[in-house]
């Protein structure tokens, strides 16, 4: 009987020694609920997730994004434009100093046919 009371005290320090102490289960309790409280709730997840593109959704902005070559492409485009762009500003210049030629010429003209009507009217 001695050798049986032997045993089950033993099992009992053994079973004493891994439980926690009252300190230990509060600890645990507070570490529990600040990980409550940093939890997402179903609420905040359901809207998080009604957020998220689909991978539908993301396969299909991958399909309509624009590739480095299409970059490359554009950037070309542009500069042929800026290019042309440049030469029909040259142009317009050239232009516009003909049309202010032009015009001095004509006022000349027009100052010579004046004075000749004012000189064949005497």
């Amino acid at each position: 009987m001695e050798h049986t009371l032997r045993q089950i005290l033993d099992k009992l320090n053994k079973m004493e020694a891994n439980m926690a102490t009252k300190q230990e289960l509060a600890e645990i309790k507070a570490e529990l609920e600040e990980v409550k409280a940093s939890m997402v709730t179903k609420q905040e997840f359901e809207e998080v997730k009604g957020n998220m593109a689909t991978k539908q959704e993301l396969e299909e902005i991958k399909a309509n994004m624009a590739t480095k070559q299409d970059f490359t492409l554009v950037q070309q485009a542009v500069l042929e434009t800026n290019e042309i762009v440049k030469k029909l500003e040259s142009k317009i210049d050239s232009h516009e100093k003909l049309l202010t030629l032009l015009s001095h010429r004509s006022l000349e003209h027009e100052a010579a046919i004046s004075s000749i009507r004012f000189l064949l009217a005497k």
